[in-house]
Formats: C-alpha cells, structure tokens, sequence
C-alpha cells in the first residue's frame, strides 16, 4: 500500500480495507466543519457525546455550544452500563427525540453513544444486551469523529462496556457507525500519553488478530497491513504531534476497526478484562499493555515489541499496582478473564480449556500483581 504522509494526501485515499464493512468512511481534513455540514445536508437531529476532556481545545468548540449535548467523562472510567442507562433515561426525557447519535473522542466516547444508540430503542437495562448475537431493534442512527485514532472503534459492530458483573460489548450490527468522519489532525493536541497508547492499543488489537486462531482471511489480511502500520508509528517518538504519524494512525485505525469484524482478538484482552474490572480508572490501553508484559511465553513477539515501543518513547512498563490491583483482586479478576472463551479459543484454538486453566490465569495475574 502506499501510505499517504499528508493529510492532503490522505483525504484522497481509496477504501485501504479489505474485510466488507457498513460504515461509509469520510477522509477529512476538516473534520468538525464536514461532520456538521453532513449532518445538515441529511436533515438529521443530532444529539452530541462528545469526550469531556475536549472541551478546552478550540476546534471542538462548536460542539459544546450545542444543546443536545452529554459530556461524557472518559478519563474517570470507560462506559459502564449505567452510563448507557443514565444518558439513555436522559435523552428519553428531550421533547423532541433525536434520531442520531454522534461520538467525538476516543473509543471509549465512539462506544457509549454507540451503545446509547441501540439501547434507545430497546428497553431492558444495558447489561442485559451484553454479548454476541442477542435479538435487538435498531435505535438512533450512530455517527462518529475520532479525536484520538488508533482504537478503530469508529467502524466496528461492538461498544465495550463495564457491567457489574463483567466487561463485555454489545456486539451487534446496530452499534456499527453509519458515518465516520476521519481528520488525523484532531489529534494534534492529545496528550502524548493518550497519542501512544492508543496507538499501543492499535498494535494490540493487529497483533492478537493476526495470530489467531480464528480469525477470517479477511481479517487477517487487514491485521498484517495495520500491524506494519502500527509498529512504523510505535518506533518512533510520539511526544509531539506529526502529521505524518497521525495520518498512518489514521489509516492503521481504520484497519484494526475492519480486521476485528472478521477476526478476534486473544489472551491479552482477555487478561485485560480483569485488571480493567479492578480498576476503574484503568485505561483499556494500558490494561493490555500489563497484560502483553506478563505473557512472554504465549505472545513472544508481541511482548519484545511492546518492550521495544516503550523504549523508543522514554516510557516505564506500565504495573497494575500503579491502579490499585493488588493480590486481593486476583479471584475476581480470574472469573472474569474465565468467561472469555472466545478471546481463550483464538489464543490457543481448539481445545483451549486444556491451557487456559484457572490455575495458569491465576498464575498470570499472580506475575502481574508481583511487578513492583
């Protein structure tokens, strides 16, 4: 592929993807203008989610003058279910109902309006709707402007959410974005933490997928163009904004989006999952992070890189004591990752329940918890 370098360049660009996907992808290098003017074009009503931590940056001013807006505070938590049913509950209450729902910022943003979304329409409290394949009606159209990109929440079926039982997405066809405005340059002023763990969180997603043992060709396919991406980017210094490297972020997102359409992801998402249930304030990022750092014998490849990444950034590995995790949360954090048996069965293949024993979880949450 020839990667563009400018965002000239990239809002030139041709579909980059191979797996099949619904959502119609917008290259932009004025994102906020092209998504207002869109949104007016289609005669839509808009209702804004949009990252509260945006809110001092000049060029997403316009969306916090609006009055169908929820500021959503993502550096304190991902979205729980009870966000999805305290803003659902909000928007049920507006005279006049909006038949979009538009995300602005990271993943975790993109995912709470795109489960809001699909829950307007469906009554049961969000947790219930926590799985794959669940019968569910279609709510409010979904749009999404990535501030940060490398997630590629901007075009998956899935909105990851915090229950209180579990972390699991609403998987289902109606959380998938009908639009997703792409401008590399909204990222220019995210901090240097969230510019590289995202980024990080990209590789991790292209990593997992490409060694699985489930994934789809397809998928497969894409992961092995976005994991080049990813680690071109990750080698390099990421402390100040370069257009360059937003823009193969840019293109390395959108990949990790549609390879997980068709692929899966393996075990240091499902050891994620319980560090991220210990640990609100946990960025998903840096839970695979920890997780990727205490699997060397599983993913070789994947913890020297990740080594290397931290290197060429100036960073320390990142420990779950840091959070708060300590050996008190071990048999929680064991059932949780237990319940991911599809995330087990990609790691490992068929007959996984023979590797991935209470036990060896145990024994790796005991090696993350003992890092100091």
């Amino acid at each position: 592929m020839n990667v563009p370098k400018t965002i000239k360049e990239f809002v030139k660009l041709e579909p980059w993807w191979k797996t099949p996907v619904n959502t119609r992808v917008v290259p932009s290098e004025d994102g906020v203008g092209d998504i207002f003017r869109m949104l007016a074009e289609a005669g839509k009503k808009p209702f804004f989610v949009v990252d509260k931590a945006l809110a001092g940056q000049a060029e997403f001013a316009r969306f916090f003058a609006e009055k169908n807006l929820f500021a959503f505070d993502a550096s304190f938590s991902e979205p729980r279910t009870g966000d999805v049913d305290a803003l659902r509950a909000l928007i049920q209450a507006l005279p006049e109902q909006p038949d979009t729902l538009v995300g602005v910022g990271g993943g975790a943003t993109m995912d709470l309006a795109k489960a809001t979304a699909i829950c307007l329409a469906n009554p049961e409290p969000a947790q219930v709707y926590q799985g794959y394949g669940l019968d569910m009606n279609k709510g409010a159209d979904i749009w999404v402007l990535p501030a940060l990109t490398g997630t590629g929440a901007e075009i998956t079926p899935i909105a990851v959410l915090r229950g209180p039982e579990k972390k699991l997405g609403i998987n289902n066809k109606y959380t998938e974005a009908e639009v997703a405005v792409i401008d590399p340059s909204l990222a220019r002023h995210a901090p240097a933490f969230n510019r590289f763990y995202t980024m990080m969180d990209c590789y991790f997603h292209h990593y997992e997928i490409k060694t699985s043992k489930t994934s789809a060709p397809e998928g497969v396919e894409d992961a092995t163009l976005g994991f080049a991406l990813a680690k071109q980017v990750l080698s390099r210094d990421l402390s100040v904004y370069n257009e360059e490297n937003a823009v193969i972020s840019a293109v390395a997102s959108v990949l990790g989006g549609s390879s997980s359409v068709s692929g899966r992801v393996g075990a240091a998402h499902a050891i994620s999952y319980g560090l991220s249930n210990s640990a609100p304030h946990l960025p998903h990022s840096v839970a695979v992070a920890i997780s990727m750092c205490a699997l060397e014998d599983v993913y070789p490849d994947g913890y020297g890189d990740t080594m290397s990444f931290l290197a060429a950034n100036g960073r320390q590995k990142p420990k779950a004591a840091d959070y708060g995790i300590g050996e008190k949360d071990v048999p929680k954090m064991v059932k949780t990752a237990l319940g991911m048996e599809k995330l087990w069965h990609s790691c490992f293949g068929d007959g996984w329940q023979e590797k991935a024993t209470p036990e060896y979880i145990e024994g790796i949450y005991n090696r993350i918890i003992k890092e100091r």
